[in-house]
C-alpha cells in the first residue's frame, strides 16, 4: 500500500474566502470601470492577492 500526499497550498482557501465574503462585488463597487478594458478592478487585485 503506497500512501501520496499533495500540497494544497492556501491558495484555495485564499480565492474561496474571497468569494464566498463578496469581495469581489465590494470592490468593483467602489472602483468602477472608466474605460473599455477586458478585466474589471476585482479580478485584477484578486490575482494580485493570489500571486503575493
Amino acid at each position: 500500500m503506497e500512501i501520496r500526499t499533495l500540497p494544497l497550498d492556501h491558495l484555495g482557501l485564499v480565492s474561496g474566502v474571497f468569494d464566498q465574503l463578496d469581495i469581489a462585488d465590494l470592490i468593483d463597487d467602489r472602483l468602477p470601470k472608466k474605460r473599455k478594458h477586458n478585466l474589471g478592478h476585482s479580478v485584477l487585485i484578486k490575482s494580485m492577492i493570489l500571486n503575493g
